[in-house]
């Protein structure tokens, strides 16, 4: 059989296969694969929907996109540059992006 969840999920697969098995943790990681899939496929066919129901306009999602971008910069500079731990960098990397963008809220 194909192993698709092995490369998606990589270690995680690999523990699920420790835990119940071969068989079973084979089963579990497509059942996860394909969930995620799934709820994907479902999100971009009821986007328009989704966007105009959920409450939420573009500058929110604008907001979010800017967070995830400045934590995605800052952890580099942070595992990369400066040698910090994964989590250590990602935390930082969050509440700077935040803060940053309190600032930015505020003194506009």
């Amino acid at each position: 059989m194909v192993d698709v969840a092995s490369m998606i999920l990589g270690e995680f697969q690999d523990s699920l296969v420790g835990v119940f098995g071969s068989s079973f943790g084979w089963l579990i990681g497509h059942l996860i694969v394909l969930s995620v899939l799934t709820l994907v496929i479902l999100s971009i066919r009821n986007r328009d929907h989704i966007i105009s129901e959920s409450g939420y306009g573009s500058r929110n999602f604008a907001q979010a996109l800017a967070v995830v971008g400045m934590t995605a910069a800052q952890y580099v500079v942070y595992t990369g540059n400066l040698g910090f731990p994964s989590t250590t960098s990602l935390i930082l990397g969050f509440f700077g992006a935040l803060s940053a963008l309190w600032m930015i809220n505020v003194l506009e």
